[in-house]
């Protein structure tokens, strides 16, 4: 175990090569994906306390890579997708969940101790998009249905959540992937995959930032019902298309070298593909 965790630097280009590897899984098992899709859908239509945002984005990261897992391993059948979900050890992943909020209650409170210092930052609501867009006060915002309100802050919200905290993706994923069943281990070899792949989690925190400012941007822009529909629906994808991203970078950190990952997953493409000819 003690090998397993030891994360390791993830190989140039993964930028692009993640890009081809998430079309592989899609490719892979297009229904499991656009099942996922529908239920993340529902899933964000529903209203989300802001406290719980962050154990929220863990298990959707969850889910997402139990998805991408069990395609990746060959099973792209609905119902082995299914399986693999239901497989998640949910208890350990439960108390990683509840370890970082301690983590995170602790960090508030020291934030409280020097509210003095940082009153001007709570003040522009820059601890999450989520906040910014539920501040917003226009009037074409309001007249919105609060269920489409809820699935643009939170679908996009929960997608920067999973991009500015890039040690979390890589902690739910040692979780899932069954390398070890103890939180603080998981989340301390999340801590040590950032540290070992620095670059990526800068580029993932300014995909964060980005993202924040985009958000931030078109939501005070939204004057017609139709476009904000539309704005939720891609917020969704991009939802999944992070995690794909949160997947493909455990996977390099903590198990096979990216050339390895991607000629698996084109192998198992081709297989189903001549499976169905």
């Amino acid at each position: 175990m003690a090998a397993s965790l030891k994360p390791q630097p993830v190989e140039s280009g993964w930028l692009l090569r993640w890009w081809r590897d998430s079309l592989i899984l899609l490719r892979a098992s297009p229904q499991s994906f656009a099942l996922l899709y529908l239920v993340l859908l529902l899933l964000n239509i529903a209203w989300q306390p802001l406290v719980l945002s962050i154990p929220i984005s863990c298990i959707v990261m969850a889910i997402i890579f139990a998805v991408a897992m069990a395609i990746h391993q060959g099973s792209t059948q609905l119902t082995d997708v299914g399986r693999s979900i239901r497989d998640v050890p949910w208890w350990p992943l439960l108390r990683l969940i509840l370890e970082i909020a301690l983590l995170v209650a602790a960090l508030l409170m020291l934030m409280l101790i020097f509210r003095h210092y940082l009153q001007g930052i709570f003040s522009q609501d820059h601890i999450s998009s989520a906040a910014t867009l539920h501040n917003l006060k226009s009037a074409d915002w309001q007249k919105l249905p609060d269920w489409l309100r809820s699935l643009i802050t939170n679908a996009l919200g929960t997608a920067q959540t999973m991009l500015g905290n890039a040690f979390l993706l890589l902690s739910v994923g040692v979780i899932v992937t069954g390398i070890t069943q103890r939180g603080y281990l998981a989340l301390l070899a999340g801590f040590q995959a950032v540290l070992a792949n620095v670059r990526v989690w800068l580029a993932f925190l300014l995909a964060s930032l980005l993202l924040q400012g985009v958000i931030t941007f078109i939501s005070a822009r939204l004057h017609t019902y139709a476009a904000a529909l539309l704005v939720s629906l891609v917020g969704v994808a991009l939802l999944i298309l992070v995690g794909l991203y949160g997947w493909c970078f455990v996977r390099e950190t903590f198990g096979l070298p990216g050339a390895q990952v991607a000629k698996q997953a084109t192998a198992l493409v081709r297989k189903n593909a001549a499976a169905h000819a």
